[in-house]
Formats: structure tokens, C-alpha cells, sequence
């Protein structure tokens, strides 16, 4: 135990002598924290639109204010002539245009068809269907105020009822993209972070050639190996708490379940990770061949998680594959601890793929290392 222990410190004295090896385990990742939670946004804002008002009336003026707070729609031009509104759009000044119909006020108090005509930009077209929704669903919202608060003034000349649903929204009531992404974010800097480092610091020891003076030592192959995996480990650890903190005081986001059922799932997690960073310091020979291959497995876990791309707009074929994905199970566990406070129960299934995941990555990278090592 004495010898593990001094292979450990001996681990941590080079990670602290280490300044550039320092910044990229605890400033870049904070920095990185920082940026992706605002970058990683499916959110679209500030949408440059054009109104072309045609009945130009109290009310419409109204709606039109509306919209101006709303938040989403960034009201740039007004118009008042209906054949100059795609040039607008053919010219990029916007990439949304809504036309107002002459008599939609009258239409709409005396419960006549009505229409708006939204032209919307389409070369992307995420955002463009986002961007109809949001006009679409602002437009709704303000003829129903307007309709139910002529019923109550006139209840006698309105012949028909409005069925108006009130909706509430669970987990995330603001519907915010930071409570959905950046808990996952910390997980894909701490996937990279403990891959990352663990490969390349055994590959280090390679070039410089202490491994060498490791393996003439009195030392036995499973003391090397825990010697040099724990400190990583502990950083990686380390790490996590940071983003989570980091988390909860910038951006708000607490945890709602249970830290030590997130700890036990990422302690599982961990092992994969560092699996990883093992199996790839045992196949190469230089940290630049460590850091390509160890980014080509983050990149894999990343795409196929469901961290930015829904897993439900893949093909079935690709659908099948996240199955594969140790990743997958850890951003479903951690967006169900941090949003819902799931409890460790419903994780169930979750946490014995993670240790099946943990347990044969781990022990086939144990297997190589020490096959590299005779």
C-alpha cells in the first residue's frame, strides 16, 4: 500500500510541476463551461422581422407592441405596401415578414374568418420552423386576450365559446436550454478532461522514459497501474464538483436529486473514461497519436449521445447504434437527476449499462496495458 501511495504523490507532484498540464485541467475547462452554456443553445432569438400592417388600427398596433416584448421578434421595418415585403427577405434585411389583412380588427370583434399571411426565410430551415412557431404562437395568444375580453364587455354578441387550455409546464418552467445543456456539458468536459489526460500522461511516461524505471522496480503491475490511474481520478472528481458549482452560481442550476446517487453514477462513468485514456496510452506511442485517438472516441460519444442532436431524429440504424454509447446513459442520468430529482430507482436500468459499459472497457484496457507492459 506504502508503494501506491508513493507512486500517487509522485502522480500529483508532476501534475502541479506541470503549468500548461494545470490550465487545461481547471482553467479551460471553467472557460469552456462558460462559453459552450451560452454557444450550445437550440433557442432562436431576436428574429429579424418585417410587418406589413394593412389595417393599421388600435388594435393591430397592439399586437404589433406585442410582439416588438415579446422577446423573440425583433421588429425592424414596417411596411405599408404589401408587393415590397419580399425584398426585404431577397435582400437579408429579414428573415421573417408578417402580413396584417385590411378589416382584421372588424373581422376578428364580429367572429369572421381571418387571416395573417408569416413568409419566413427557409435556407435554415430549424430555425425557420422555430421562428414560425413563435409568431404563430404569439398570434394565438393575443386574438384569444382580445376575443375574450370583448365576450366579457359584450357577452350578448358573441355567439359562440372560446375554449382557452392553460398549460404548465413541468421540470422547466421557463423552458430554458441552460437547465437542459450545460449539466451535460460538464459531462462531455469531464468525458474529455479524464480521457484526455490519462492517455496522455501514461504515453508521457513512455517518452521520457520513466516507465522504464517503473517496471525495473520492485514494484508489481497492478501497484503501477492504480498508481498511476488514481490521481487521475481524483482530478477528474475534482473536476466535476467544480462544474457543478460553477453551475449552480452562474447559470442557476441546481441539483434536484440526490448528489450521492449522481456521485455513484459518475464513479461508474469515471471508470469508462478512464478505461478509455488507458486502452489508448497501451496502442500508441506519442501524446500527439494519444490526443487524436482519445478525441475520435469523445467525438463518437458526443454525436451519438443525444447531448446536442436528439437521438429520436436519428435513423432507426443510428438509433440502434447510441446503444453502444456509454455516453448516452450518462446524459440521460444526469438531465433526469439535475431537471426531474429522479430518484436512483428509475435509474436502474441506466446504471447497470454504465457498469457493464465501465466493467468491460476498464477490464480490456487493464488487459492491454498489461500485455504492453511484458
Amino acid at each position: 500500500m506504502r508503494k501506491i501511495l508513493y507512486i500517487i504523490r509522485k502522480e500529483f507532484i508532476q501534475i502541479r510541476r506541470d503549468r500548461p498540464m494545470m490550465a487545461l485541467l481547471f482553467l479551460v475547462p471553467l472557460v469552456q463551461l462558460l462559453l459552450l452554456g451560452y454557444a450550445v443553445s437550440t433557442e432562436v432569438k431576436h428574429i429579424r422581422t418585417v410587418v406589413c400592417d394593412l389595417d393599421n388600427t388600435p388594435l393591430t398596433r397592439a399586437l404589433i407592441d406585442r410582439l416588438r416584448h415579446s422577446g423573440y421578434i425583433e421588429i425592424r421595418y414596417m411596411e405599408f405596401r404589401e408587393n415590397r415585403i419580399r425584398d426585404y427577405l431577397d435582400q437579408g434585411k429579414a428573415s421573417m415578414a408578417l402580413v396584417i389583412p385590411k378589416n382584421f380588427s372588424e373581422c376578428l370583434m364580429n367572429s369572421l374568418p381571418t387571416q395573417f399571411q408569416i413568409l419566413v426565410d427557409g435556407q435554415d430551415s430549424n430555425t425557420a420552423t422555430i421562428a414560425f412557431g413563435y409568431m404563430q404562437g404569439l398570434l394565438q395568444e393575443f386574438m384569444q386576450e382580445q376575443l375574450t375580453q370583448f365576450a366579457m364587455r359584450s357577452p350578448e354578441s358573441v355567439s359562440f365559446r372560446w375554449v382557452i387550455p392553460k398549460i404548465r409546464v413541468w421540470y422547466n418552467p421557463q423552458l430554458k436550454t441552460s437547465d437542459y445543456m450545460v449539466p451535460c456539458i460538464v459531462i462531455f468536459l469531464l468525458t474529455i478532461i479524464t480521457s484526455l489526460i490519462s492517455a496522455m500522461g501514461l504515453v508521457r511516461e513512455k517518452e521520457i522514459g520513466t516507465m522504464e524505471q517503473l517496471l525495473v522496480a520492485p514494484l508489481k503491475k497492478h501497484m503501477i497501474l492504480i498508481g498511476k490511474i488514481v490521481p487521475f481520478a481524483v482530478v477528474g472528481l475534482i473536476e466535476l464538483f467544480l462544474g457543478i458549482l460553477f453551475a449552480k452560481i452562474w447559470y442557476h442550476i441546481p441539483l434536484a436529486g440526490n448528489l450521492g446517487v449522481f456521485t455513484l453514477f459518475i464513479l461508474i462513468y469515471l471508470f469508462t473514461c478512464l478505461g478509455i485514456g488507458l486502452f489508448v496510452s497501451a496502442s500508441v506511442d506519442t501524446q500527439q497519436q494519444a490526443m487524436f485517438f482519445s478525441f475520435f472516441f469523445v467525438f463518437f460519444f458526443m454525436v451519438m449521445s443525444g447531448f446536442i442532436f436528439p437521438i429520436a431524429n436519428m435513423p432507426k440504424s443510428m438509433q440502434m447504434l447510441t446503444y453502444l454509447n456509454p455516453m448516452r446513459y450518462m446524459v440521460t442520468v444526469t438531465r433526469e437527476l439535475f431537471i426531474k430529482g429522479t430518484g436512483l430507482r428509475h435509474l436502474f436500468p441506466q446504471g447497470i449499462a454504465l457498469l457493464i459499459f465501465s466493467t468491460t472497457i476498464f477490464s480490456i484496457a487493464v488487459w492491454r496495458f498489461q500485455k504492453r507492459m511484458k
